[in-house]
């Protein structure tokens, strides 16, 4: 067998070199092809070379390939919430353990002027998520990073845009509709796809609103008369169904009252009339009797002397003997 010529040692040489390098290269570079996505986040792959991100939006965790240089832009899925409060105790803008992409938005109140131009001061707080299908849109307007002050911004301008609607005594009064209010303009303001914006709002609270130290104690001193208005208001009302229920005692006494006094008249009506039927029978019956009485003198020359006569003659029949003071 001949020696190989020096050219051919190059070659196999360069050949041995480049699959050890192919080799080292690939060792390396699989994996740092492979990106690893958590729990509770959404993730984009950036491509390295075009600086774009190429879908699709991964929404389930485990290990996805990427490919040599790309990475993943990572966004969370689960609901933030984003605080605007004087009072920060327990809250932590940068909680230890908690990756910042989950650090809660923290800042202070809004101030805003309320429908009448009174200025007062906005604590509330409200709870966002992000729409997968619109992480493209967003992180090629705002980015990755730049998101979350822009989405600050946007919140206070809806606040005060709601604030406006809403005269400074309906905060002391009317909370639930303001809150319904402000929810509203909050989730049209996130809500705008046309321009890449497509953020679900889920709750919204209203915690504080701190007006000027003079309204607050016009309105600490109509609020006491109010309460005094609404105490007199209970009193007479209660005077009211007092009154009523004695009314309607008295009405029923009454009703009761004449309703024994029916069942009275009722009652004589009924004696009287049997009375005045046994006496029209009696009379009938002494009528016919003494008809017959008379008849039987009818003839006679002095018929009512010899009625008198037999009358006595009848009482003397009927009396008792004994009883008599002279014995016949």
């Amino acid at each position: 067998m001949s020696e190989p010529k020096p050219w051919q040692v190059v070659l196999a040489g360069i050949a041995a070199l480049a699959c050890c390098t192919l080799t080292i290269f690939t060792i390396f570079a699989v994996p740092f092809s492979f990106k690893t996505m958590e729990q509770g986040k959404y993730a984009v792959k950036l491509n390295w070379m075009t600086q774009t991100l190429e879908d699709p939006v991964y929404t389930e965790t485990g290990v996805k390939f990427v490919g040599l240089g790309n990475w993943l832009v990572e966004f969370p899925s689960s609901y933030q919430t984003m605080y605007f409060v004087n009072d920060k105790r327990g809250l932590q803008a940068e909680p230890e353990g908690i990756d910042k992409l989950f650090w809660p938005m923290i800042k202070g109140p809004i101030r805003a002027r309320s429908a009448d131009g009174l200025e007062m001061s906005v604590s509330m707080s409200f709870q966002w998520q992000l729409d997968s299908s619109n992480l493209v849109g967003l992180y090629e307007i705002l980015g990755d990073d730049l998101y979350k002050d822009e989405f600050v911004r946007f919140a206070k301008g809806a606040v005060i845009h709601a604030c406006s609607f809403f005269a400074a005594e309906e905060y002391f009064r009317s909370r639930q509709n303001i809150t319904n209010k402000m929810m509203t303009i909050v989730a049209e303001t996130f809500q705008k796809p046309e321009m890449g914006l497509a953020i679900q709002i889920k709750g919204l609270q209203l915690r504080e609103v701190d007006l000027p130290d003079e309204y607050d104690m016009e309105i600490a001193e109509t609020q006491e008369q109010m309460q005094e208005l609404y105490v007199a208001h209970a009193e007479r009302e209660q005077l009211i169904i007092k009154k009523e229920a004695e009314v309607s005692v008295a009405e029923e006494r009454v009703k009761e009252q004449v309703a024994n006094a029916e069942a009275i008249a009722e009652q004589i009506r009924l004696q009287n009339l049997a009375t005045i039927k046994q006496l029209m029978l009696i009379q009938r019956k002494q009528a016919v009797a003494n008809a017959d009485l008379l008849s039987q003198f009818v003839n006679d020359s002095q018929p009512f002397d010899r009625l008198f006569d037999l009358m006595q003659i009848k009482a003397l029949e009927g009396h008792d003997a004994a009883a008599m003071t002279i014995s016949m």
